[in-house]
């Protein structure tokens, strides 16, 4: 005669496969094929990821240009969200959100290294348009830039993804007041703070 699951007491109840020789701690993952394994660390949405461009610096001046992060100096990708492998293509330059609806905080990290003429600020826009210049910015940050180089910027900005963000992915921009600015090896730091698990 069969029992009902709902029905089974409470001695009777088995423990996951696997569950005698799990160790302290551990958690089992299911892999969405009928299957799964026994792991030291839950799934989890959250994590960061962060990528330090090591090309020769990048000059900026009073027209609106991209900003390229190349990860060929550290990619650190330890503690990314469970089933993100990247959030930035470091080819394209472009921030990748993993899914629709995330919400990601981002820090960006601007070596300045030289100038000439007297910039007083520059202004950097987080672009989802697409295009090689901007055309839907949803975030924008003045900074001001009128110390002697070489110092160092950092400044942190929230963002979320809905359609166009997950289309078109989101590149940076910056320009000038006057003059130009070099900047060297500048880095993100990519935190998923919100988001299904993948």
């Amino acid at each position: 005669m069969a029992i009902e699951h709902s029905s089974i007491g409470a001695g009777e109840i088995h423990e996951p496969k696997g569950a005698a020789s799990a160790l302290t701690g551990h958690v089992y993952v299911a892999d969405g094929a009928g299957s799964g394994v026994w792991s030291g660390q839950a799934p989890q949405p959250h994590g960061w990821i962060y990528y330090k461009d090591g090309a020769a610096g990048q000059v900026f001046n009073t027209s609106a240009a991209k900003m390229s992060i190349n990860g060929a100096t550290s990619v650190l990708d330890t503690y990314a969200p469970t089933g993100v492998t990247s959030l930035w293509d470091t080819t394209g330059d472009v921030l990748t959100p993993a899914a629709l609806g995330d919400s990601y905080t981002v820090r960006l990290d601007l070596p300045v290294t030289a100038k000439t003429g007297t910039p007083n600020k520059i202004t950097v826009e987080y672009d989802i348009g697409g295009l090689a210049t901007p055309s839907i910015v949803v975030a924008s940050t003045e900074l001001v830039v009128d110390g002697t180089p070489p110092y160092f910027i950092s400044f942190t900005t929230s963002l979320f993804s809905l359609a166009t963000f997950v289309a078109n992915g989101m590149q940076i921009f910056a320009y000038t007041d006057t003059g130009t600015l070099t900047i060297t090896e500048p880095a993100i730091f990519i935190t998923r703070t919100s988001g299904v698990t993948l």
